[in-house]
């Protein structure tokens, strides 16, 4: 882009182009921005002239970044960020009347029983803002982060990348889940050896091993032991009422809202490490008003639900 080029660019086409790069959708992007479909397709083809590049490519039924795109997306997501920020100096968030819209990545776990009570928390003292939540992937998690795609990020088990403020929410004991009349269903608590005779379902959205089960059985670090992956907890016990299996879920599952009919709940190994619920987000978020006010609604919201019978 030439100078000239560059003079030709204001805010709002920045802003604009931010959307687009993130959202890699037309119609979402114009949503995200507060304008028509058409008048952001009209922006989406000054953008392309401008840099004298596609942008957004179309993919199947979709489209996606261009290599100088996904180049820019991180860049220009913390600039704009830096900008907001510097208006925003001095500023107080005020819940009552802020129309702000957060984007949260949430593991199935705590979008059936954290997004919820997080809901009704800004039903009461922030009925403008909205929330969009998600299923967390790790597939590009911190890069998403970064770039602002996601504003935070809630669950256990995450391994993310470096630039990123995290905190412990709170730390719970694993149980394992059988099917009533499994050889374990009748033990309070799975001894390790009991652990790496049986085969396992693991529920992740790391890896298809958790590093907790592979770290104390060797069996099951080398997936010999590991015969499915899920990526939905709540999945886990249909499954289990059904198979041999033996599924490792943390103790809260059992306050989920799924039929644990005919599925037997036991003590997991001592050996294994707790699970650790977290929450994940940008250092240029750190001292954002609103942004702490969100984990503060989210730090309240966790530990009260995940109990079993908590809310």
């Amino acid at each position: 882009m030439s100078s000239r080029a560059l003079h030709a660019l204001n805010l709002n086409s920045l802003v604009a182009l931010d959307a687009l790069l993130a959202e890699c959708n037309v119609t979402r992007a114009a949503r995200r921005v507060g304008i028509t479909q058409p008048a952001m397709s009209q922006t989406l083809a000054r953008l392309r002239e401008l840099f004298d590049d596609p942008i957004l490519v179309r993919s199947g039924r979709g489209m996606k970044r261009s290599p100088r795109a996904d180049a820019m997306l991180a860049p220009l997501a913390e600039a704009l960020q830096a900008v907001e920020h510097a208006v925003q100096l001095g500023m107080r968030f005020d819940p009552q009347s802020s129309s702000r819209v957060f984007r949260v990545a949430m593991t199935d776990l705590h979008l059936a029983l954290t997004l919820p009570e997080v809901l009704r928390t800004i039903a009461k003292v922030a009925p403008g803002v909205r929330v969009e939540a998600q299923a967390i992937t790790m597939r590009g998690l911190s890069e998403r982060i970064a770039a602002g795609v996601i504003d935070l990020a809630l669950g256990f088990l995450l391994s993310v990348g470096e630039k990123l403020h995290s905190e412990e929410l709170m730390a719970e004991t694993y149980i394992c889940l059988v099917r009533k009349g499994h050889p374990l269903a009748k033990k309070k608590r799975v001894g390790l050896a009991d652990y790496a005779k049986h085969h396992h379902i693991a529920n992740t959205p790391v890896e298809f091993v958790p590093v907790g089960m592979s770290g104390i059985s060797p069996r099951l670090g080398a997936r010999g032991g590991i015969r499915a992956a899920l990526p939905s907890l709540l999945a886990v016990p249909s499954v289990v009422r059904h198979t041999d299996l033996v599924a490792t879920v943390p103790r809260s599952t059992l306050a989920a809202p799924v039929d644990f009919t005919n599925v037997v709940a036991v003590d997991a190994p001592k050996e294994l490490p707790d699970a650790v619920h977290s929450i994940w987000w940008h250092d240029r978020f750190d001292r954002d008003p609103a942004h702490e006010w969100l984990r503060g609604v989210v730090r309240q919201a966790a530990p009260v639900t995940l109990q079993p019978g908590g809310r």
